[in-house]
């Protein structure tokens, strides 16, 4: 991930913490918001892990008790590195980067233990609904001509990759840590997708594992 990425995420999350600071907690509905970093769990002969990013705001129900009920709005990229992928009887691609932007939709419960620290094991399901799939890589064709003779070619390709949405099942450890009227939330979460993202000859998931960092109000 390069430099105008890190610019960018800060950039967005700044209104966010600012709108936090700037309302009573009884005029916001969203009363955490964070800032992520993923990296895919799909390592096999053909898939290797790449690192991602994420945006993310929360609500919180029964706030004040030890169980609460949340519910998040997010944005998360993630992205993984595939070796070769089966394009039909007369093409394959070789060395592919898929890109995975989501609108993400968690809910969970969340339980917390602790006085002025917690800590807070916290589980539920989500949805990535996705905006845009794009991949990068090599195409290689191998198409028979007017003669007959299969004629090889291989050259770049930039494209979209229509991948489907996924439904999962998370679950994740944090501590929050009180500074004045709000507090510091460090969480860490392992999404795991129930359903293929791609499925022919070869198949593409999503499953990933995010850190994040957020301000909560109290």
């Amino acid at each position: 991930m390069n430099r105008k990425w890190y610019i960018s995420i800060f950039l967005i999350l700044i209104p966010l913490c600012n709108s936090l600071y700037g309302q009573d907690v009884n005029e916001l509905f969203f009363d955490e918001a964070s800032i992520s970093f993923n990296r895919t769990i799909l390592q096999d002969e053909n898939t290797e892990n790449r690192n991602g990013f994420g945006l993310g705001v929360y609500h919180s129900f029964f706030a004040k008790k030890t169980v609460n009920l949340t519910f998040g709005l997010e944005y998360n990229r993630t992205n993984q590195f595939k070796g070769y992928m089966y394009e039909g009887h007369y093409a394959h691609a070789t060395d592919l980067t898929y890109h995975l932007n989501m609108a993400s939709f968690p809910v969970g419960v969340r339980f917390n233990i602790g006085y002025y620290f917690k800590v807070f094991i916290e589980a539920g399901a989500y949805a990535d609904m996705m905006i845009k799939s794009t991949r990068k890589g090599i195409m290689h064709t191998y198409l028979p001509d007017e003669n007959n003779q299969i004629v090889y070619k291989d050259y770049p390709i930039d494209e979209k990759a229509d991948l489907s949405s996924v439904i999962g099942v998370y679950t994740g450890l944090g501590v929050r840590i009180p500074f004045s009227a709000f507090e510091l939330v460090i969480k860490s979460d392992y999404r795991y997708g129930l359903n293929d993202l791609y499925s022919y000859m070869d198949s593409i998931y999503n499953t990933y594992w995010r850190i994040s960092l957020g301000i909560r109000h109290k």
